[in-house]
């Protein structure tokens, strides 16, 4: 089987209601989709966070066998520029090609589940343009613990007196038994976060999710000293080089790879594996369309329990409720939570149909 075509595309969804995070306002959500095809009439598909050029894609993929992944990452890596949030949509694309070609879901390409559907956290409760914002992200958590959600996950980073009192009421409107996660999406300098998070953890949080900049080891070592809650991040980082100082230097509790950025299958294993030999704990990060979605449930079936006993702390999966149409529309049939659990897809490959109309409809 031989690699005969590949087609990219840059997907974008325009908001009907803008939130924003400690950085800015989202007005519109993307993503970069890769179609690889094939001489056997198989045909893959991939999300990165951005797409490969189209001389990595005749260099390193036209003519090639789709099933040499791990000669391919290397390639496109070492010759191919450093884009490693491009590698990745290849990397997933072939990887559905193979499941499909030997009629295997990817999940038991990777060695196996350890399960067959992931409790979930429900991701949102953003900053929004609302007259009264703190009813507003109480009545959004209700919401999700009333769909069943065992835990949610809320925006901070936009100051003190925000986060202190936000936090305070969201965990109100949740009650005590639902588990619930703060993401100030680097917001914040390391005094501040440790000044933030020792008030705001009075609330019995289940992660502070990247406070400061990723890339400040000795910042999150430091942090993860000083507060009294587990320490999570990486979820832009690409590849294993990245990772490595946060996971060996003990930066965080919980590393959080993207499939779509860190670069794909191939990669996330390696740096799941270093992870694993560190006793850091891996929660894969969860942002995206259709696609990604699907990958990241078949990554993150397969990784185990940390440590392994009877009642170990959830592998919960990040179930973005954001609006996005490629999330909710882009595969025929949409990947839902049920009940606070989200289903790893079954089917070859990577288990969804692309609906070509909407790829079209939001290709720019």
């Amino acid at each position: 089987m031989k690699i005969t075509e590949v087609k990219t595309y840059n997907l974008k969804y325009p908001l009907v209601e803008p939130f924003a995070n400690s950085h800015g306002w989202s007005t519109a959500r993307s993503a970069g989709v890769v179609e690889i095809r094939t001489d056997a009439g198989i045909t893959g598909w991939g999300e990165g966070s951005s797409i490969p050029s189209q001389s990595a894609i005749h260099a390193h993929l036209i003519g090639k066998d789709p099933s040499d992944i791990e000669v391919i990452w290397n390639a496109m890596h070492q010759h191919g520029g450093s884009n490693i949030a491009a590698i990745s949509g290849v990397d997933i694309a072939l990887w559905d090609i193979m499941g499909q070609a030997w009629d295997q879901p990817i999940y038991r390409l990777l060695g196996g589940a350890f399960r067959d559907r992931i409790p979930a956290y429900a991701s949102g409760i953003f900053k929004k343009d609302k007259s009264d914002i703190t009813q507003a992200l109480m009545d959004e958590a209700k919401g999700y613990v009333d769909q069943g959600f065992p835990a949610v996950k809320m925006k901070i980073g936009f100051g003190e007196a925000y986060d202190v009192k936000n936090v305070a009421a969201v965990r109100k409107a949740i009650g005590d038994a639902i588990l619930l996660a703060v993401d100030a999406n680097c917001g914040y300098d390391v005094g501040t976060a440790i000044d933030v998070g020792q008030k705001i953890s009075e609330n019995d949080l289940f992660w502070y999710e990247e406070p400061i900049t990723t890339d400040d080891v000795d910042g999150y070592v430091e942090i993860r000293h000083a507060l009294k809650v587990r320490v999570a991040g990486g979820e832009g980082l690409r590849g294993r080089w990245a990772f490595r100082d946060l996971i060996q230097k003990r930066g965080l509790d919980i590393v959080q790879p993207d499939v779509s950025i860190a670069g794909g299958f191939t990669e996330c294993r390696k740096i799941a594996a270093m992870a694993s030999a560190n006793y850091v704990r891996v929660l894969p990060h969860m942002w995206g369309g259709s696609i990604r979605l699907a990958a990241t449930l078949h990554w993150q079936a397969t990784i185990p329990d940390s440590p392994q006993v009877l009642n170990s702390i959830p592998s919960l999966f990040e179930f973005d409720m954001t609006e996005n149409g490629l999330r909710t529309d882009l595969a025929k049939e949409p990947i839902r939570a049920v009940e606070g659990f989200v289903p790893v897809p079954q089917g070859p490959g990577l288990g969804i149909e692309i609906n070509r109309e909407v790829l079209e409809k939001y290709a720019c």
